[in-house]
């Protein structure tokens, strides 16, 4: 019997809304003519928000780590690789499909934009393709590395990520020649995410101790949420690092410390919320679809108040993901076009901090 780390519900909810808000703010500053000062305030909410992608990995790692630390079960890859690398493949042509209908541009021509988009990672999906990488390493571990310490394997990823994370973002010259002409291919290689992969591997192996740690946890995680807030905000406003993308060299610190800090935080509640159950069943087709509810709620909006605006495109983001989600998911195959809807547990399931469908 599976049970469920209530936890992550809170996490992976707040993480999908963050992802449908940043890109919510952008189409809102890209559409309106704004002044500099309302633009810059509006990316510093977006730069604070930015470690909504690499939250999934860890949420997605501490599954597996709790579940299958030291075995792998029977279909471990190819559940994994249907309901994750379909989708990649089928939302593309959904965009495009949208596109030819309400566009002058050729078939043919957007047509070959999705296939180079695809090809190159060159849409928000792109982080699929992450979470794939890590289903091949994860059972890499619990086939070679589960008997290493943790603090070694934690060291080592840890100066492979920050080496390749200083790389891209400072010495971008030394990244490989494709790289400078595909920019997105940057965001795909493992090797810049593989401590966040870590760090949950081990939370999730050894969850219990980590839960029990809460009360110096806690407090050690809201100091350094705070102080690698500040090291990140200050890299922007100073133009260091002024890129709104999770591929920073300082995303890597601030992401690990909001997890801990969520983690402890959600501890404290004994309910889940059913809006919070609501947002993380259906978070990877909102993930994958909400650009596609950008789309369909602009073409109807008229000219309205800014923030009423963004507000409307954040639960449109939303609302629109869950109701096509819906709809495929009560045909054959339709959760391989649109993304499967999470299983949730029923009201007779106990929220015990234990393990959680992956």
């Amino acid at each position: 019997m599976k049970k469920h780390i209530n936890e992550l519900y809170w996490i992976r909810a707040l993480a999908c809304l963050s992802v449908v808000f940043i890109h919510a703010v952008t189409r809102t500053y890209v559409n309106y003519d704004l002044p500099k000062s309302t633009i810059d305030i509006m990316k510093i909410v977006q730069i604070t928000l930015l470690f909504a992608t690499p939250m999934f990995i860890l949420i997605f790692e501490v599954i597996l780590g709790h579940t299958y630390w030291d075995r792998l079960p029977k279909k471990f890859f190819q559940k994994r690789f249907l309901y994750l690398f379909f989708p990649y493949l089928t939302i593309p042509f959904i965009y495009a499909l949208y596109e030819i209908a309400t566009t002058s541009s050729s078939a043919m021509t957007v047509l070959d934009t999705t296939l180079t988009n695809i090809q190159y990672a060159y849409w928000h999906g792109y982080f699929i393709i992450i979470i794939l990488q890590f289903v091949i390493i994860h059972a890499l571990f619990v086939k070679v590395f589960k008997n290493v310490p943790a603090l070694i394997m934690l060291t080592v990823t840890f100066f492979i990520n920050a080496r390749y994370l200083h790389t891209a973002n400072f010495n971008f010259d030394m990244m490989p020649p494709i790289m400078h002409e595909w920019y997105s291919l940057v965001r795909v290689p493992f090797l810049g995410w593989i401590f966040y992969f870590t760090v949950a591997y081990y939370v999730g192996r050894y969850l219990k101790q980590v839960k029990d740690f809460r009360k110096w946890g806690f407090p050690i995680a809201i100091i350094a949420s705070i102080g690698s807030l500040m090291y990140l905000l200050d890299n922007y406003t100073t133009g260091k690092l002024d890129q709104l993308t999770s591929v920073r060299f300082d995303i890597m610190f601030y992401t690990v410390a909001l997890f801990f800090l969520f983690y402890y935080l959600f501890s404290f509640v004994k309910k889940v919320p059913k809006i919070v159950m609501f947002i993380s069943k259906y978070s990877f087709p909102i993930y994958l679809l909400h650009y596609l509810g950008f789309d369909l709620i602009h073409s109807v909006l008229p000219k309205m108040n800014m923030g009423l605006y963004v507000i409307i495109l954040f639960i449109a983001g939303i609302v629109i993901p869950v109701l096509i989600a819906r709809i495929f998911n009560l045909i054959p195959f339709g959760k391989f076009i649109v993304g499967q809807i999470r299983h949730t547990p029923k009201p007779k399931d106990k929220l015990s901090g234990g393990q959680v469908p992956a």
